[in-house]
């Protein structure tokens, strides 16, 4: 723990050349996938090149925001300050109806009426003035 003032806040995702088109999105309350545009594979979390086939320059399409609960853990101890005061701190995976899966946090449900298979829907988060968390929560 070299810096404790900075993990005494909340982690903050980069924003990076390949991500960037993401967090737009997401700061628009839109949920955006890359798609190849060469396997024509949809693909997450965003990266420089396809993950199935290494093609570079993904499109950007529309996800559904619809999804299932996949599985989930509580992380308890947590690894920095910040999640000590927000313990147990529950990280779920969950499946996008297009097939790809994210790693997130369900909102507004205590993790003991977490159940595998349970459907979902994105909501968003603000963290700050450039970058929104895509959520989950039941839908309705």
């Amino acid at each position: 723990m070299d810096h404790p003032d900075m993990l005494a806040t909340r982690p903050l995702p980069a924003i990076e050349p390949h991500t960037a088109r993401f967090w737009q999105a997401t700061r628009q309350r839109q949920l955006l996938l890359p798609r190849c545009t060469a396997c024509r594979e949809l693909y997450f979390p965003p990266e420089a090149s396809c993950l199935h086939c290494g093609a570079p320059e993904p499109e950007w399409v529309p996800a559904s925001g619809r999804a299932t609960l996949y599985t989930w853990t509580l992380c308890q101890p947590p690894l920095l300050p910040y999640f000590a005061e927000h313990a147990p701190w529950p990280v779920v995976a969950v499946e996008l109806e297009e097939g790809v899966r994210m790693v997130a946090q369900i909102v507004d449900l205590p993790p003991e009426e977490y159940e595998i298979g349970m459907p979902l829907v994105a909501d968003f988060q603000d963290l700050d003035d450039e970058r929104t968390l895509v959520v989950f929560r039941r839908p309705g």
